[in-house]
């Protein structure tokens, strides 16, 4: 691949200045730069040849196609359509807005304080709850996917594994989301739906609070998948003792190990913590 040529070509579809390579892994290249003055970042996914690239390629338009539809602050902005590059296709590409900050990767490090996991949870409910107002679930809630910016907003990114409840055969079936951050119904078998968000989102706000995971990923596949399906996860009380009853029932309703145990979606979970005066 010849990356200046790549940018050239990228930048003249998008319209696209002053680009320059942000980060890359994997099948994409994240360029940053500016659209029509403003900051935003180029995402640039290669395509392979045969049958895998055409399912990469078909995924890369849904999840420019999703966020286009969704409208919340809480879900980064995509700013173009998505265009191919070469014949046959060799790449697809897309703006979004620019968020600085980082993900939540860095920021587990350390415990926070539940003022923290509040808007954490205030934010991404929000989030979910427009994108479960378009039958869509994300099926892939992981620190990656979630940006925490300077002003204090969290987020929610990279819905490239979502799933439209009323186009299952366009978005695919079964995804697995990524590892220690699964629902119950991420495993084999299952059929992920809006509270399966609702569990990744439980376990983020466990590990951020205790530093642990409610379910331990650090074994093989099948065990970590039969605890999945059969264990309740431990009460987060039991890490952190000193939590507030009002948060203790937020998370551990989350991780219930049954949906319907769950807050349903993102809806749910807004009316939750808006009762209890909880988040932003």
């Amino acid at each position: 691949m010849n990356v200046t040529q790549l940018i050239a070509d990228v930048s003249a579809a998008l319209g696209f200045e002053d680009a320059q390579p942000l980060t890359q892994g994997g099948q994409k290249l994240v360029l940053r730069g500016s659209l029509s003055g403003a900051p935003a970042v180029a995402k640039i996914v290669m395509i392979q040849p045969g049958p895998n690239g055409e399912v990469t390629l078909q995924r890369a338009h849904r999840e420019v196609e999703l966020l286009s539809a969704v409208d919340s602050d809480r879900v980064v902005k995509v700013l173009t359509d998505a265009v191919e590059i070469g014949e046959p296709t060799e790449s697809v590409c897309w703006v979004e807005e620019y968020l600085d900050g980082d993900d939540l990767h860095a920021a587990f490090d350390h415990a926070w304080n539940e003022q923290e996991v509040w808007g954490l949870l205030s934010d991404m409910a929000e989030a979910l709850s427009a994108c479960h107002e378009l039958e869509v679930v994300h099926r892939d809630l992981s620190p990656g996917n979630v940006r925490h910016t300077s002003d204090g907003r969290f987020v929610l990114m990279d819905p490239g594994l979502a799933r439209h409840l009323e186009k299952t055969a366009l978005t695919g079936a079964f995804q697995p989301g990524t590892p220690g951050w699964r629902s119950p119904e991420h495993v084999p078998g299952g059929d992920p739906v809006p509270a399966s968000d609702i569990y990744s989102l439980g376990i983020l706000a466990f590990v951020a609070l205790s530093g642990s995971f409610p379910v331990n990923p650090h074994v093989d596949q099948a065990a970590y998948d039969r605890a999945l399906v059969e264990q309740q996860a431990s009460s987060i009380a039991t890490l952190v003792p000193g939590i507030s009853p009002e948060l203790r029932q937020v998370v551990d309703t989350c991780l219930s190990r049954q949906p319907a145990r769950r807050y349903l979606d993102g809806a749910e979970l807004r009316a939750v913590l808006a009762e209890i005066g909880a988040g932003r």
